[in-house]
């Protein structure tokens, strides 16, 4: 249609539905988004790996994921050091899994080297409604 997707935001909270994305969404991304924001429930190591492997021709400017069941360094960081940082796929990072990422000093300086920088969940997090009510009532 000519037409193309620059924001996208998936916020589930079903395990099953969750690993579905993981597992397809990927492959379908464009080549560039301005925003991508994964709010999902219960992120395995192995469906993130393979979401990270078919995510290497995309681009992201502020890339966020939100999963509170999972620890930190269960997978999570370790798959993004090796497909998002060692890539440099993406310009703005927010982790949000138990802990934050940016509240890791030494993680945060690794990504800077690579120059990528880590924000905080809720500085990079745009609320939708918020956004869509704010428009409406203006």
């Amino acid at each position: 249609m000519g037409q193309t997707i620059n924001y996208i935001s998936i916020d589930l909270d079903d395990q099953e539905l969750s690993q579905i994305i993981l597992q397809n969404l990927g492959r379908v991304l464009p080549s560039k988004l301005e925003y991508l924001h994964l709010e999902l429930f219960f992120i395995t190591a192995d469906d993130f790996k393979m979401f990270l492997v078919d995510f290497q021709n995309t681009f992201v400017n502020k890339f966020l994921i939100n999963d509170i069941t999972q620890d930190l360094y269960e997978g999570i960081l370790f798959y993004t050091k090796e497909y998002i940082m060692k890539k440099k796929r993406v310009k703005y990072l927010a982790i949000k899994v138990r802990r934050e990422l940016a509240d890791l000093k030494y993680e945060v300086k690794e990504f800077r080297s690579y120059d990528i920088i880590v924000k905080r969940y809720f500085d990079l997090y745009i609320n939708i409604l918020d956004d869509i009510i704010y428009n409406f009532t203006k």
